[in-house]
């Protein structure tokens, strides 16, 4: 059993202060050159840090947000140290068909391109995952594994959508396997959004929020005259999914972000730091995957204020679930996906300091992926409420 050590916005196995003093050594070692602070490139004071590595196959920069500096920086560097195991991919392939194998999932559950041809008997590269609730051997494409601009040795047919969906680190391997799995849960409920029609989404009241770390983002967020949207995404999983959009006359562009969690606070905490993560990479310029939004900005208050919300408590009943051990909470998550989907949950470990952290990818076979990539988040534009 591991027992979470409950900090503000996440629940971790270790106290941040650990978690740094076992990584930073190591930081040179996956090629990060500095971790610069980039929260005062704007008025906010969220933290957000952003980790460098100038030798990446895919992003040289990753981005990380956290209640405090050092949660901040500890994210960004655990989100680079993920990308350099997925671009060093170096466990055991072997080739074959997803007809020769006995799998437990169509393949066509997995994110796959929109490709009209059959694909059982396209002959690709594999490699050993195993069920995330049992530890069942299940095989699974390197291509939903590996991650690389740089190319591979072999060749073979692009079957799969390039994504970070599910790749995640933690001091341990069941926190590790939560981060993932979250992902693959929040990129689902974001799938079903739309930005021209009714979706399962419900604003929330923030003014009905009571816990204290919640109040505190919603009241930096006010000091530096910023407004915020924040809705719940109602889903299949009863597991709170929250989306929230900022903006403020200083950079009149709406940014958004996503949160998935069964704490209720950890969601909308990830939500919105997450958006105003975004919105400092486009200030900072950092990162090059985001669709261009420079358009003619916003000139005017863009109604973030005029969405009649819900209060939370009412729209989280039944969802969510409070656990004092992560490997118990990771039983419950994987177990809510398997009775959805009718498939298991699976983990590709690609950890290569175990004893100091674990690196994995979490595939969750039957789940969606937003067809405009995990960074776009719709939002519809309210009408104004009359005064």
């Amino acid at each position: 059993m591991t027992r979470k050590v409950v900090l503000k916005g996440t629940h971790r196995a270790v106290s941040a202060e650990a978690t740094w003093s076992r990584i930073e050594p190591l930081l040179g070692d996956f090629g990060i050159t500095r971790v610069a602070d980039v929260t005062h490139l704007d008025h906010i004071g969220i933290p957000v840090m952003v980790a460098v590595r100038p030798l990446s196959e895919t992003y040289g920069t990753s981005q990380g947000k956290g209640a405090t500096p050092l949660l901040a920086r500890i994210s960004a560097a655990m989100e680079s140290i993920e990308m350099w195991h997925a671009e060093n991919f170096d466990r055991p392939q072997f080739e074959a068909t997803a007809h020769d194998l006995e799998l437990p999932y169509p393949i066509r559950a997995l994110n796959v391109l929109p490709l009209k041809q059959p694909l059982e008997r396209v002959r690709l590269g594999w490699t050993r995952g195993r069920t995330v609730a049992g530890g069942d051997p299940v095989p699974l494409p390197v291509q939903l594994v590996r991650l690389s601009s740089v190319g591979s040795s072999l060749w073979e047919p692009r079957v799969f959508k390039t994504t970070s969906n599910g790749l995640a680190s933690g001091n341990s391997f069941p926190e590790a396997c939560l981060h993932g799995i979250y992902e693959v849960i929040e990129r689902h409920a974001l799938a079903g959004l739309s930005s021209s029609r009714v979706d399962s989404r419900v604003p929330i009241d923030l003014s009905t929020l009571e816990d204290e770390h919640l109040v505190s983002l919603l009241d930096r967020l006010a000091d530096a005259d910023t407004q915020c949207e924040v809705a719940m995404i109602r889903n299949d999983l009863s597991i709170p999914v929250f989306v929230a959009f900022i903006w403020s006359p200083l950079y009149p562009l709406v940014a958004a972000g996503s949160g998935a969690h069964m704490d209720v606070t950890v969601a909308m905490s990830r939500a919105i730091t997450e958006a105003v993560q975004t919105r400092l990479t486009r200030i900072c310029t950092t990162r090059d995957n985001l669709a261009s939004d420079y358009q003619p900005p916003h000139v005017s208050d863009p109604l973030l204020s005029a969405v009649a919300g819900r209060p939370l408590a009412d729209m989280t009943e039944g969802y969510g679930a409070t656990h004092d051990d992560l490997d118990t909470e990771l039983q419950e998550v994987a177990g809510r996906v398997e009775r959805l989907t009718g498939m298991s949950p699976v983990v590709a470990d690609l950890s290569t300091r175990p004893d100091v952290f674990s690196v994995v990818r979490v595939v969750c076979p039957g789940l969606d992926y937003p067809s405009k990539g995990g960074n776009s988040i719709p939002r519809t534009m309210p009408s104004k409420t009359p005064a």
